[in-house]
C-alpha cells in the first residue's frame, strides 16, 4: 500500500499579503458603493423633477466594476486558501461562512440584473442588502478566529 499522497506539497493555505490587500480593498469598495446607493436611494432627497437621485447610477457603475474586481479576488483566494484550508480541515465554519455570503451575494446581484417578477426582484433587493451588511462583519470574525492563534503566540 502506497502512502504517496502523504508526499504532495501542501498548499499554502495563508493569503498572500496582497491576497489580503485585495479582499480589504474589494470589501470596502463594495460596502462603499453599496452604502452610497442605498443613503441616495432612500434617504436623501431628490432633486427637483428627478426620479431618483445622481448618485444612484454612479454608486451602481463602482458597484459593478467592484464585483467584477471582487469576483477575480475571490477565484483567486479559492484556489490556494479556500481550498487548501478545507482539504485540513481548518475553519470551516468561519470560512464556510464567507464562502456561503459571497455566492449568495453574486446569485442575489444577478437576480438584481435579472429577475423580472417583482415579489422576486424585492426579496433578491433584501437578501443582497442584508448579506451586503453582515459580509464585513463575517470577514472580520473569520480574519480574528484564524488570527487568534497566532495573536496569541507573539510575545508582549
Amino acid at each position: 500500500m502506497s502512502h504517496d499522497h502523504h508526499l504532495r506539497p501542501r498548499r499554502p493555505v495563508r493569503p498572500s499579503h496582497r491576497q489580503r490587500q485585495a479582499i480589504y480593498l474589494v470589501t470596502a469598495l463594495l460596502l462603499g458603493s453599496g452604502l452610497v446607493w442605498l443613503l441616495a436611494h432612500y434617504a436623501l432627497p431628490l432633486p427637483e423633477d428627478a426620479a431618483r437621485h445622481p448618485a444612484e447610477p454612479w454608486a451602481m457603475r463602482l458597484h459593478g466594476a467592484a464585483t467584477l474586481l471582487g469576483m477575480a479576488v475571490f477565484g483567486g483566494v479559492w484556489g490556494n486558501h479556500v481550498l487548501g484550508a478545507w482539504e485540513r480541515g481548518r475553519h470551516r465554519l468561519s470560512g464556510g461562512t464567507m464562502v456561503g455570503l459571497w455566492l449568495g451575494l453574486a446569485l442575489s446581484g444577478y437576480g438584481l440584473y435579472y429577475l423580472a417578477d417583482e415579489g422576486w426582484r424585492e426579496l433578491a433587493d433584501w437578501a443582497h442588502i442584508a448579506l451586503g451588511l453582515v459580509l464585513p462583519l463575517g470577514l472580520a470574525v473569520h480574519v480574528l478566529r484564524v488570527t487568534a492563534p497566532r495573536r496569541m503566540r507573539k510575545p508582549a
